[in-house]
């Protein structure tokens, strides 16, 4: 919902910056990238931080043009201190930041690549939006789905540096679009070692299975 969000406030030459994580899966799937615009991303070199230097970079290059970075808080806290950058410059970039608390993509590798329990993938919370005012920037927070369409729409329109902080489901797999057998036994076998939170993520896994037969029929009857 954040990436489509976004995806809907952008200008037709507008530049994204993606980090590297879970925040990369969302970007991909739910950003319309049209033509006309520049996407960036780590590549198959996965660096996390990348995405906030990117939009700096993309902003000094091209001053006119609206510049989005679409980050992770695990990502982003590596390096942070470069938002106060872009205020000294008075770059008016714009910082989607995905806030789940964790490394998302960390987790989910140990799980469904090597069926071990999570482990050190936790941080402490940090209020983003007081950071972006801390620095001299705008700050937003998103907790519910129906703030989403009027908190980035006024975020958008700001002529100054600013975060949106995005408060998602970290519970939320990201999921390839066809699970394989190996990466579903991986993921059991994770459980099986004492997984935390197993019964909230296969909760959330049946939940998105459903909503996708729902959505799929509906399609049907339309």
């Amino acid at each position: 919902m954040i990436a489509s969000a976004v995806s809907e406030e952008l200008d037709d030459n507008a530049i994204i910056s993606v980090d590297s994580g879970t925040n990369t899966i969302w970007a991909a799937r739910n950003i319309n990238v049209r033509r006309g615009m520049k996407f960036s991303l780590s590549g198959t070199l996965a660096t996390m931080a990348c995405g906030l230097p990117y939009a700096i970079a993309a902003q000094i290059a091209f001053p006119e043009r609206q510049c989005i970075a679409f980050v992770g808080d695990g990502g982003f806290t590596m390096l942070m201190g470069e938002f106060a950058t872009a205020v000294k410059y008075n770059l008016p970039i714009k910082v989607i930041v995905i806030k789940n608390d964790i490394l998302g993509m960390i987790r989910w590798e140990q799980m469904a690549f090597l069926g071990n329990p999570e482990y050190g993938i936790e941080f402490a919370p940090i209020d983003f939006a007081k950071f972006a005012e801390a620095c001299g920037g705008k700050g937003y927070s998103i907790k519910e789905p129906s703030e989403i369409k009027s908190v980035m729409h006024e975020a958008m329109s700001q002529t100054k540096p600013t975060i949106v902080e995005a408060y998602v489901d970290p519970f939320e797999p990201p999921m390839p679009p066809k699970a394989d057998l190996k990466l579903v036994a991986k993921m059991a076998e994770s459980f099986a070692k004492g997984q935390p939170y197993a019964k909230r993520i296969g909760l959330t896994i049946f939940r998105d299975k459903v909503h996708e037969k729902l959505g799929k029929s509906q399609n049907k009857k339309e």
